[in-house]
């Protein structure tokens, strides 16, 4: 059964604004944002703006993510056990601050 996405949403949108959490916490964070994925067409248009945003706040705390994401397990592990395909780009942190110091 697929989880309300207005729900995961609220949910998301609260989350990312705290990413100086556990680990375990912002596995959640990541497993809330590939569920919105499945019902993000019942958004509406303001609701898909806010996931927009709350999107950039993700890429803005990237790396403070990966760091505290790094004490469970590396990323590439943490994927692999979830099974995330490669559609999921905010499960591939690593990939996106290396990219973000490199143009740097």
């Amino acid at each position: 059964m697929t989880q309300d996405p207005h729900f995961l949403l609220k949910q998301y949108v609260e989350d990312v604004r705290h990413p100086q959490v556990s680990g375990f916490e912002l596995l959640d964070l990541l497993s809330t944002r590939s569920a919105l994925v499945e019902g993000e067409v019942h958004l509406s248009s303001t609701e898909r703006r806010r996931l927009e945003k709350a999107d950039a706040c993700l890429l803005a705390a990237a790396s403070i993510i990966l760091a505290q994401l790094s004490e469970i397990a590396p990323l590439p592990e943490l994927r692999r056990r979830a099974n995330v395909p490669p559609s999921h780009w905010w499960w591939y942190l690593e990939k996106l601050v290396r990219a973000e110091r490199a143009a740097l």
